[in-house]
């Protein structure tokens, strides 16, 4: 064991009469700790002084290759005093601010030292051994701490041998193949090994053996001496099979208010949201997706699908349900305050909406809803005068919502619109007709099939015209068609790996849409031969990974990249009087694009606010839960998120240059609530392709009067990506 000062060493012999004192106190409290706490095979360094209390000025691990320092302190309870800012917010502000102290403690330490190696010896380390060197500073009052780890040889699985296995059902071993939690061959890991397990229960309870157990007398992982490696086996009873049986349907009503059993939400709207049915095979894993199908409807609320399973000594091997579901109000009306950030930018609005469950049964729903949101209220009162540079929107919308098509794995959709789209060069006034299928392909993976038909008429602002003076924006404004007639062919598929709807801390989203515009007015042509329409395709595809680098959401890494091209084809590809609409063009700038410019406010070269064919974005966060450690349900709540973003929008493909790519950097604020996080998002630009040259880059131009005062803010709810 080693105590120790800088630059000095204590012993009862050259120490001053203090420091002598301390250590002949240390004394007596290591021979009474390391007796309560010897046989435990952890070497750990007498505490120096029981009358001084030692701030934990560090705390290093030294030898740790197979495993982080960050997921190491994990495993402690004794953490690092807090710096002078924190300790001022702890004691001049509020304990919710700051951190106290954090005071040397050698029952906990040597816990912590037990801690780290059973954290190793559950990874294969059978041979680890774990020091600790303690140096004390009896003028500061600190203490820094080091773990030394010897971390030895890692065993191995050498095989992996299942018992109690059935070899009927084959779907059994079928599943037992697909992606275990262990390999021959892998690292030692007892919490693998426990995952492996639950893993095999799960396949049990999906073939219809929910009463199947691990039994763990007969189950072991051995460690061989000559090797130094583990041969692992896992023994289960599966028990009877048993088959679902009789399916209970009870409404929740609460009849000290009045309430009613509802006589239109029938048994058969249930039934057919099951992925299961009377006579079936018990799945565990078909009651989950019915219990998803349930909550989806939005008629009711699920309470609960209860099944009951017979004891293993039961002779029956039928297993009656219970799902309980509470009706939702069968009309709705709901007003509603609008702030999003929709285009990318700050929209305030208001907005009042109407709902009816059950619309002439069937689970239907009935949607209708008005809804006026602008980015500018000085405009007031007009938003839509064509001549203003207001933007604003103004969308009424009637929807109804088909659950079941065929198969509860489709919903169809159909809604009728009419939109005001005022942007800054024009106003457009639409009517839309949309058809649209959403269905599951697999667990993650989900499909969108949308028809829209929709007549457009585009009002130029000539105020806006008047002051143009780039020949480049002027062709571009002439090009805009006055009317339109837009049939649109779309489908997307996307699956989704992440953990969380609105806050993912792992996994990916990939998504790809194609669109095709054209193909009916032009079948149509013969007969309506003036129909004022453009034939073109479009593609988007667009990835979003997550990762959590610190295992327990301190620091989470997220990426973006999206990539959109369009093009015009057949008879349109060569006639310039049919442009694409431009509710189907890219644009750059805003909160979820390019940070560092406002929304619609970045292009290649043109008018942003008339967008292009071509659109290049790539983003990269590091989302910091930088008060996490308060753990107070108020301020560890807050993140901060330093980021970086690429890309642009370009008026034609043929313009694409890699120097034309826009970079902007900046910081935002999270802040989490249930329904997602509130965002504040400030960004400036790194490097500006459309500025003059000598200015582009952010060290040519002004830190104060150029970068910042061009910085741009962004609000909204949800994160950027």
């Amino acid at each position: 064991m080693q105590t120790g000062v800088p630059h000095q060493t204590f012993s009862s012999v050259n120490c001053p009469r203090q420091l002598r004192h301390i250590v002949s106190q240390s004394l007596v409290a290591a021979a009474l700790s390391l007796a309560l706490l010897a046989g435990t095979g952890t070497r750990l360094h007498a505490q120096t002084g029981t009358h001084q209390q030692y701030e934990i000025s560090s705390i290093t691990f030294e030898g740790n290759e197979s495993f982080t320092a960050a997921e190491l302190l994990g495993q402690l309870t004794t953490r690092e005093t807090p710096g002078a800012f924190n300790k001022f917010l702890y004691s001049s502000i509020s304990e919710r601010l700051g951190r106290k102290n954090e005071y040397f403690n050698a029952v906990a330490f040597h816990s912590d030292a037990e801690r780290i190696k059973r954290f190793y010896e559950n990874r294969g380390f059978s041979m680890v051994k774990v020091d600790t060197v303690l140096r004390f500073s009896a003028e500061k009052g600190t203490v820094d701490l080091t773990v030394r780890i010897t971390e030895g040889y890692r065993s191995l699985i050498e095989q992996v041998v299942y018992g109690g296995i059935l070899e009927y059902p084959a779907t059994i071993w079928e599943d037992l193949r697909r992606s275990p939690k262990i390999y021959p061959a892998d690292p030692y890991n007892s919490q693998l090994l426990e995952a492996e397990v639950s893993r095999v229960l799960r396949v049990y309870a999906d073939n219809g053996f929910p009463n199947a157990q691990f039994v763990r007398d007969s189950s072991y992982a051995r460690r061989y001496m000559s090797s130094n490696n583990y041969i692992v086996k896992l023994v289960f009873s599966p028990g009877h099979r048993y088959l679902f049986g009789d399916i209970t349907i009870r409404q929740e009503v609460d009849t000290a208010r009045g309430e009613a059993r509802r006589e239109d939400i029938t048994d058969e709207i249930v039934l057919r949201q099951l992925d299961f049915a009377p006579g079936d095979f018990y799945n565990q894993s078909l009651r989950l997706n019915s219990e998803r199908n349930l909550n989806r409807l939005g008629i009711f609320d699920l309470r609960s699908i209860e099944m009951f399973v017979p004891p293993r000594e039961d002779s029956s091997i039928y297993v009656p349900s219970r799902i309980t579901i509470r009706p939702r109000d069968r009309f709705e009306l709901a007003p509603e305050l609008l702030m999003s950030d929709q285009d990318g930018a700050f929209n305030l609005g208001a907005g009042l909406g109407y709902t009816q469950r059950n619309f002439f049964g069937g689970a239907r729903l009935f949607n209708a809803r008005v809804r006026f949101q602008t980015q500018t209220l000085t405009a007031f009162p007009e938003y839509f005068r064509v001549n203003r540079d207001a933007v604003s929107t103004l969308d009424v919308t009637a929807e109804i919502v088909q659950p079941y098509i065929f198969t509860n794995a489709i919903k169809g959709t159909w809604s009728f619109s009419f939109i005001l789209d005022k942007q800054k060069p024009y106003l457009q006034n639409i009517f839309r007709n949309k058809f649209g299928f959403t269905g599951r392909f697999a667990e993650f993976t989900t499909g969108l099939l949308e028809f829209t038909l929709e007549t457009i008429e585009l009002k130029k602002n000539s105020t806006f015209e008047a002051s143009l003076s780039d020949p480049v924006i002027m062709r571009q404004l002439a090009a805009l068609q006055k009317q339109q007639f837009n049939s649109v062919l779309s489908f997307t598929i996307q699956r989704d790996l992440t953990n969380d709807l609105f806050s993912p801390t792992e996994g990916f989203v990939h998504a790809a849409t194609i669109e095709e515009a054209g193909l009916l007015p032009l079948a149509l042509k013969n007969v309506f031969p003036q129909l004022p329409f453009t034939q073109f395709v479009r593609g988007v595809l667009v990835g979003r990974w997550y990762a959590d680098r610190s295992s327990h959401r301190f620091l989470i890494l997220s990426s973006k990249l999206k990539i959109g091209i369009e093009e015009k084809y057949g008879e349109s590809k060569s006639d310039t009087s049919r442009t694409i609409p431009q509710t189907h063009r890219f644009y750059a700038g805003g909160g979820n694009s390019i940070r560092g410019w406002a929304s619609r406010g970045l292009i290649a070269s043109g008018e942003p606010e008339l967008g292009g064919n071509l659109s290049l974005e790539a983003s990269l966060e590091a989302r910091i839960n930088l008060l996490q450690s308060l753990r107070d349900g108020f301020l560890d709540k807050v993140w901060v998120v330093p980021f970086v973003d690429v890309g642009n929008v370009w008026g034609e493909i043929k313009d694409f240059r890699l120097n034309s790519l826009a970079i902007a950097t900046g910081v935002g604020i999270r802040y989490e609530t249930p329904f997602g996080p509130f965002r504040l998002d400030w960004g400036i630009r790194v490097y500006d392709p459309a500025a003059m040259p000598g200015s582009q880059w952010i060290v040519q131009r002004r830190l104060l009067g150029d970068t910042f005062a061009e910085g741009a803010f962004h609000f909204g709810i949800g994160h950027a990506f």
